[in-house]
């Protein structure tokens, strides 16, 4: 399993940029109380020629790498659903995250939680480590013979 976590954050339908941003904000600051090792702002790419920036943000994209993988990512998908709801309860109902590793992608979106619940159970049980198979107890040996 990576321990990268791409997380895109969509605003809801006719939020700003600028709050959609401010939010982004206050959630990186929060996975970054978790075990993480960094979250960086995803780059959209160059800046514009006679900027003085190197490159552009994109608006709501945080790379996570995750220092202990399978608690950490429980950790994150949980903050991330908590983000989501405190955004519904100030007006953001619509708001979603995307969480990416290696390709696949979890969506979260304002289903039901036991909806949602199933769906992140799911992605996170693909995304846990394998677990070393149990051995098959051992046939009892017969004394040799001399």
């Amino acid at each position: 399993m990576s321990n990268r976590v791409l997380l895109r954050l969509r605003g809801a339908d006719g939020e700003d940029a600028d709050r959609l941003e401010l939010a982004t904000s206050a959630l990186r600051e929060e996975l970054l109380e978790l075990d993480v090792e960094r979250v960086d702002a995803v780059s959209a790419g160059p800046a514009p020629d006679g900027t003085r920036a190197v490159d552009v943000a994109e608006i709501g994209g945080l790379l996570v790498t995750l220092a202990q993988a399978p608690v950490a990512l429980h950790e994150l998908v949980t903050t991330v659903r908590h983000w989501l709801t405190r955004g519904a309860d100030s007006g953001a109902a619509d708001r979603t995250a995307e969480l990416t590793i290696d390709g696949d992608t979890l969506k979260v979106t304002g289903v039901s939680a036991e909806t949602q619940d199933r769906i992140v159970d799911a992605w996170l049980r693909a995304h846990a480590p394998a677990s070393p198979a149990p051995s098959a107890p051992s046939a009892p040996s017969e004394p040799e013979r001399s």
